[in-house]
């Protein structure tokens, strides 16, 4: 019984014989990996010739931190933004469709120019060959390619074909047709001017109108923003395009666009505060004038040149009072307004500051100005990100928080500011009865000059607020900096490169043969060598008989002694030993099977009955085969008598031998095709046959037939003493050596043992019986083929 040890270590050189004949396999098929690996190689030179070289531009912003204070909000979503939120909402807006899309109208690439090179087409981006007019209103079919030539200086020739869906319906666009320089080129499809710039006459160039949709997602797709690693206030940028000119061209003009809307956006808050206040200022200024003229009017009437000093005392307090009053009612009403603009966002984007109507309440402020910003974070959000992402939940989860908080203060307030206009109002009415014992006249006068003055100080009030917004406005400046611009000159060329393509096309080249003789190998299923036979039984191959390239009347023994497969076949006679040693003065049966037809059944066992016989044996050959015989046809004989004229008796014992030309060896044909061969093997008969042969025998051969077709084989395999399996190489498969390790495994057959026929030394290296190692015979002078039979005896 085998040690783990001893298992592991057969197990360890399985796995190495497993390898080495794998990689004899590879280092046979060189030529397939050379040429399939030059064929690679040229793939990758001829990709990197074809395909249009691509570069990177780069740009850099700065992004400055905010200085207005925000009210601080403990959520349970702390770090959901996953990184620093202002960085987020840039980023958003620099990748949003309308940024992108003024972008393209301003650069306005309606048409894209290209020449037509031997391998590729160039687009000629800044070197345009000529200048193109055209009306945008008129008919010009979108990514249709239009080739233009220069025939001379004022004539061109224009050749377009292709397809185009046009209303929903493929329409084939096909014409060559001429043209003058200055002069519109029209038809169904185009409608455009041409101008010759730095065309040359004899080069073939070409443009398209594009599609301005598809260009400001064909951008989108290739912009590319990162914000560094160690959360820095810096955002790069990068884009890929064929021409690095162009590309750079797009992030300086999106770099202008995007800081251009920053800044619109940061003034929007001064801008909304100027056109409140100047609204507000229209209706002051027409009270002042009209309360300015009444009270001027009255003086001339009356004849009254001022109020008396205690009257002037009442009229400052009464103005004081209005005015503190008005300043109260002003700010009630801004609280009512924006309790009511809460649930209106488009409403609430267009509130001014508190501060404006002079609210001083910080902590109002602060959350006016959160929900403003946290608005605007929501509306960049929704320009790239879908509605249950977590970065805009957790901004709808702020902005309620804030609303809610916004909606608690405002009703303390707005409670506040009744409570001070009831005050107010009280006070008032006191100053007002303190009034009543004026003279009427000097009362009419005192109510007059009371509205011309608070108007007056309202008036002035807003100007000053006005002069702070205008400041605000005009100092304002964007919160981003470019601090590198795209250069052209700087851009990074991203491919191809002919290195890497060609070694890459090697490599696959390699790879793919590769790949083919290693599915080859586990998915083959037919007998290559002896180590496939070992892996599924454990009967051992007792012979290797390579190819002989000869027909299949050739004996080796006679007609060629010292080739390669003579040699075999000795081989074969002196390993039969090992099955069952012959016992002195007892003759030896010997049983040649095969599971299907084809494998050489036959063949190997007339060449190993007369191989035996030049060793001064008497050996008798029977062709067992009574459904299918061949045998006769290879030692030309006539097949009228034979195994089953014997076992019928119509033959007598002696009339069935016949002398072949090898000496000591005679043979027994199958005879005319009986219709029960099952029977005749079993009526005793045959038994018989082969007790009287063994008398006059020192080795009997049967060539019995194919087991998988019928059961002939089995019973004469019962009644010998070797049981020969022919397997041939890659011809037979696998499963048909499970078969035969399963009727060896049933005892149906006794001593068995296996022969691996027609090895091509040329395909695969085998090892033979007992470690052998025939693969060193295809090279070998010792053994060579002679045409002539040189055998004597």
């Amino acid at each position: 019984m085998k040690t783990m040890e001893e298992f592991s270590n057969s197990l360890e050189r399985e796995d190495m014989l497993a390898i080495k004949k794998f990689f004899h396999k590879l280092k046979r098929n060189w030529y397939w990996f050379m040429i399939v690996g030059v064929i690679g190689g040229g793939c990758g030179y001829l990709l990197t010739k074809i395909t249009p070289p691509t570069y990177q531009v780069n740009s850099l912003f700065l992004i400055k931190q905010k200085d207005n204070a925000q009210v601080q909000l403990d959520l349970p979503f702390s770090g959901a933004m996953g990184g620093n939120i202002n960085l987020l909402n840039h980023i958003g807006i620099l990748t949003s469709h309308s940024i992108n899309q003024q972008v393209l109208e301003n650069l306005d690439w309606s048409t894209s120019w290209y020449e037509k090179l031997l391998l590729r087409d160039d687009e000629m981006y800044g070197n345009e060959p000529f200048e193109i007019l055209y009306d945008r209103e008129a008919m010009n079919l979108e990514g249709i390619p239009i080739h233009v030539q220069m025939l001379d200086s004022s004539t061109f020739q224009v050749q377009v074909k292709g397809t185009k869906m046009i209303y929903g319906k493929e329409v084939e666009i096909e014409f060559d047709q001429k043209g003058k320089f200055g002069e519109l080129f029209a038809n169904d499809y185009f409608n455009f001017t041409l101008y010759p710039k730095s065309a040359r006459r004899g080069n073939q160039y070409f443009f398209t109108f594009n599609n301005f949709d598809r260009q400001v997602r064909n951008y989108m797709n290739k912009l590319v923003i990162e914000e560094p690693e160690d959360k820095a206030d810096l955002i790069y940028l990068s884009l890929i395009d064929n021409v690095p000119q162009k590309g750079a061209d797009y992030l300086n003009e999106l770099s202008r666009v995007y800081l251009a809307y920053e800044l619109r956006e940061k003034n929007h808050t001064s801008a909304t505060t100027i056109d409140f206040i100047d609204s507000q200022l229209k209706d002051v200024i027409d009270t002042l004038q009209v309360a300015g003229n009444k009270f001027t009017s009255f003086r001339s009437q009356n004849q009254i040149v001022d109020i008396g000093q205690e009257g002037g005392i009442i009229v400052q307090r009464l103005v004081d009072l209005d005015k503190e009053r008005s300043m109260a009612q002003s700010h009630l009403d801004y609280y009512r307004n924006l309790q009511k603009y809460l649930a209106d966002t488009e409403k609430m984007q267009e509130v001014v500051a508190p501060s404006v109507v002079g609210i001083v309440d910080e902590s109002l402020n602060n959350l006016v100005t959160q929900l403003s910003d946290l608005y605007r974070q929501r509306e960049v959000f929704s320009y790239t990100v879908q509605e249950k992402n977590p970065k805009l939940i957790l901004v709808n989860n702020q902005i309620e928080m804030v609303k809610r908080n916004l909606q608690e203060n405002l009703k303390n307030l707005i409670n506040n500011a009744i409570v001070q206009i009831q005050g107010l109002d009280r006070r008032v009415e006191s100053v007002n009865r303190q009034l009543s014992a004026h003279p009427k006249t000097e009362q009419q006068m005192m109510n007059m000059q009371r509205m011309y003055d608070l108007n007056n100080e309202l008036y002035t009030f807003l100007l000053k607020k006005r002069a702070e917004a205008a400041i605000t406005h005009a100092s304002n400046v964007s919160d981003t900096e470019v601090l590198d611009e795209a250069r052209p000159q700087l851009a990074e060329l991203m491919g191809p490169y002919l290195t890497i393509n060609v070694a890459g096309g090697v490599l696959a080249g390699l790879f793919i043969p590769f790949m083919v003789i290693m599915l080859a190998t586990y998915f083959y299923d037919r007998i290559k060598s002896a180590e496939d036979i070992e892996e599924y039984t454990d009967i051992p191959v007792i012979g290797n008989i390579v190819n002989s390239g000869i027909g299949s009347e050739y004996l080796a023994a006679i007609d060629n002694p010292r080739s390669a497969i003579a040699e075999s076949f000795r081989e074969l006679r002196t390993n039969l030993q090992f099955i069952l040693p012959q016992a002195k003065n007892k003759t030896l049966i010997i049983g040649i099977n095969s599971v299907i037809p084809g494998e050489g059944k036959s063949f190997t066992s007339a060449n190993l009955a007369s191989m035996i016989a030049l060793n001064n044996k008497r050996v008798l050959l029977v062709d067992c085969d009574l459904r299918k015989p061949s045998l006769h046809n290879r030692l030309k004989y006539k097949n009228k008598e034979g195994l089953s004229t014997y076992l019928t008796d119509f033959s007598s014992f002696e009339d069935i031998f016949r002398q072949t030309r090898v000496e000591n060896l005679q043979f027994v044909s199958a005879g005319p095709i009986p219709p029960n061969p099952s029977e005749l093997l079993e009526n005793g008969k045959f038994e018989e046959l082969i007790e009287r042969c063994r008398e006059l025998f020192d080795y009997i051969i049967f060539d019995n037939p194919p087991l998988s077709l019928v059961s002939d084989g089995i019973i004469i395999g019962q009644k010998v003493d070797i049981n020969l399996f022919v397997t041939r190489q890659d011809y037979s498969k696998k499963n048909e050596v499970r078969f035969i390790d399963h009727v060896n495994k049933k005892k149906a057959m006794k001593n068995a043992g296996i022969i691996l026929n027609d090895i091509h030394l040329s395909k695969h290296a085998h090892v033979g019986a007992y470690g052998a190692d025939y693969s060193h015979r295809k090279n070998s002078s010792y053994y060579y083929f002679d045409s002539s039979p040189s055998y004597t005896g």
